[in-house]
């Protein structure tokens, strides 16, 4: 079958971590190495730099009168005070200025602060000097301009670290989504009932299992299923031609009785053969039901063409007003402007279309109205067919266009077999339309609409 060598989901797993505690430490290992870079070249000072430097200036400063002659360190300040402990010069502020003030008079060191303070005695005076605990740059530019190279070290660690996560994690997720690819495209497959495709692969064990389950299954549906699709076909070619069949003795019964009804028959003789007529006409209904059972189940076979929509159904109004006028219902027809030409089989159309003013017709109550409104919206011909009966219920909403759905009983008569907007729904939805059902605002009463593509 081609399988790859395939890893466990563990293992996958442990490749993972393994991966993002390498990361890791790359991660905070490159921040160090550029420190210690810039301590070989002398850009970045070591931490005990300025703490060293200021204690061997201690004697210096000590002996030489004037402090402007001395060369501090970058980035020690200093504080002179007279033996009152009054400022005689600074270069500190704020609250270095009162932590050097604090450590002259008392001595006490902040322990929690990264700058430190040295107490130099001289003949009139004191000086204090405060110095950093911590790398600093040696370039003017850079230490003026950006952080300590501590803090600098922290942000690219917390940054490397995120980055690192951030990228062997996506890394990680696209991997098992690609490893479970397969298993989606099998699942997309069958709820598209398609099984006749070949379910791929996958690198992990456990996922591979999953898939070779799925094939199983998937073979074993495939032959059911086709058993099941046999026995249906059968089941519905058995029906069809049974139906056939009947037509013929059936054509027998009813000439006869046409024959026999032209003979000179008493009134009981006559009585009986109506019941004969009556009976025979029943089961031409049967026959006809069957056959659209079996025509709709295996599905329409379209013969399409283009016709003009509005010509088109100008002979519908005129079928329509024959069947509303033998009920004594009253057909109101609008059709909008600019319905163009739609490709569909003309029959099939129809027939949908008859089936729907039929029902409401069915349902309207004496000398009520049929309404039938034709308009051309987002590229789809609409055709709404409203009566003012009672309308739809919740149950026939949901159920109504279902096989032999028969809804209110007392609204059905024995020659409706449910089967009108189930085999109107099929027609629409193999010409890619919409069987939409509704009650109506306006009348009350039930609204179906037919809407097609154009």
């Amino acid at each position: 079958m081609g399988m790859k060598k395939t890893t466990s989901l563990k293992a996958s797993f442990w490749k993972f971590l393994c991966m993002l505690l390498i990361g890791l430490i790359g991660a905070v290992a490159i921040p160090f190495s550029l420190i210690l870079a810039g301590n070989s070249t002398g850009l970045i000072t070591y931490a005990n730099y300025s703490e060293r430097s200021a204690k061997n200036l201690v004697p210096v400063i000590a002996a030489t009168p004037d402090l402007t002659d001395v060369q501090l360190p970058m980035g020690c300040k200093y504080l002179i005070l007279d033996k009152n402990y009054q400022v005689a010069e600074t270069t500190l502020e704020g609250d270095d200025l009162d932590r050097a003030m604090e450590y002259a008079i008392s001595g006490k060191i902040n322990t929690n602060l990264n700058k430190q303070y040295l107490l130099v005695t001289r003949e009139n005076e004191y000086v204090v000097l405060q110095y950093y605990i911590g790398s600093q740059f040696t370039n003017e530019w850079l230490y003026k301009h950006f952080p300590s190279p501590e803090f600098l070290l922290y942000i690219f660690i917390a940054i490397n670290c995120i980055a690192v996560c951030v990228i062997l994690t996506a890394k990680f997720a696209k991997n098992m989504r690609a490893q479970l690819a397969p298993l989606f495209e099998a699942t997309r497959q069958v709820a598209e009932r398609n099984l006749d495709f070949e379910v791929g692969h996958s690198k992990i064990k456990e996922f591979e299992d999953i898939l070779g389950s799925f094939e199983n299954m998937k073979d074993n549906l495939k032959i059911s299923l086709e058993k099941q699709w046999h026995a249906e076909q059968l089941q519905r070619e058995q029906i069809a031609a049974l139906a056939h069949d009947l037509k013929t003795p059936l054509t027998v019964i009813q000439g006869n009785i046409d024959l026999i009804s032209e003979t000179k028959l008493d009134n009981e003789q006559r009585v009986y053969a109506g019941y004969i007529t009556e009976s025979s006409e029943q089961i031409g209904v049967y026959i006809k039901t069957l056959i659209d059972i079996s025509r709709t189940v295996a599905g329409y076979q379209l013969h399409l063409e283009k016709f003009d929509v509005a010509d088109y159904m100008g002979r519908i109004e005129a079928q329509a007003n024959s069947l509303c006028l033998t009920k004594e219902i009253c057909l109101h027809m609008e059709m909008g402007a600019d319905l163009d030409a739609l490709k569909a089989d003309k029959l099939l159309l129809e027939r949908a279309i008859m089936n729907v003013i039929g029902n409401a017709s069915d349902y309207s109550p004496p000398q009520g109205t049929v309404y039938v409104t034709v308009q051309k919206a987002d590229r789809f011909l609409h055709i709404s067919i409203t009566d003012e009966g009672s309308g739809f219920t919740p149950e026939e909403l949901h159920h109504a266009q279902e096989q032999f759905f028969m809804g209110d009983k007392s609204r059905t008569s024995n020659m409706h077999f449910g089967m009108g907007l189930y085999i109107t729904s099929s027609i629409i939805k193999q010409h890619s339309g919409q069987l939409i059902l509704s009650n109506s605002k306006k009348t009350g009463g039930a609204q179906v609409t037919i809407k097609i593509p154009y």
